[in-house]
């Protein structure tokens, strides 16, 4: 398979960590030239907006999770409303290469740092250190499922803001509702909004709108 063929239908075929290493180590040089620019690609701008509509000074640092090549980076440091330090981590040391050469328009690096750890084990992170959390395209098909939620929670501190994008299919097929309401229940998150924000602009997909969850931890949660 060449570069150039690989597509969602890949993507969503993967079942486990090694297979999504393989596929994001074939992917990450036409990641952006293919995939995202042939489907105008936009699901990353409605995460990073839903996150700043949000977001208050006192929401950073921030974590984004499955920073792929750092399209939500970018569009986080675009803005002015962006806490200063913005942490990335993904599963592929491809695809980190590309998003460490990513640059804000002053020449800054959008990332601070970034780490290469698999969110269904143990993150390399302490407890209680981000601010704010933002996922896009890590929750799908062929990737993690809600029991990842758990990984962040940890990581966050008390209160810190979450905007995380899900697949429509995965988030129905998966539970993540019943998963969110269930958290609510529990004490340990508020309860979310769910906005709706367009996938892509071009291609087969167009119509998609895909779940954004924003939502805080609460102030009061401490990690078990």
């Amino acid at each position: 398979m060449d570069n150039g063929d690989i597509d969602l239908v890949d993507a969503y075929a993967v079942e486990t960590p090694d297979d999504n290493r393989d596929l994001y180590a074939r992917w990450a040089k036409t990641y952006e030239s293919g995939f995202i620019t042939d489907n105008a690609y936009r699901y990353h701008i409605g995460v990073a907006g839903a996150f700043l509509a949000a977001a208050t000074v006192d929401d950073g640092p921030v974590m984004d999770v499955g920073c792929g090549t750092g399209l939500v980076g970018e569009a986080l440091r675009a803005d002015t409303r962006c806490p200063e330090l913005l942490s990335g981590l993904d599963l592929s040391p491809e695809m980190i290469e590309k998003a460490r050469s990513k640059r804000t328009p002053g020449g800054e690096a959008v990332y601070s740092d970034i780490y290469l750890a698999d969110l269904t084990g143990l993150l390399p992170i302490a407890d209680n250190v981000y601010g704010g959390i933002t996922s896009c395209g890590t929750f799908t098909h062929g990737h993690v499922g809600p029991d990842a939620l758990d990984e962040l929670y940890r990581i966050a501190r008390p209160g810190a803001l979450f905007a995380v994008g899900i697949n429509p299919d995965h988030f129905i097929a998966h539970g993540f509702a019943e998963r969110f309401d269930k958290d609510v229940a529990a004490g340990k998150i508020t309860k979310p909004t769910i906005n709706r924000v367009p996938t892509y602009g071009a291609g087969p997909n167009v119509e998609q709108r895909s779940p954004v969850v924003v939502f805080r931890l609460s102030t009061s949660f401490l990690t078990d």
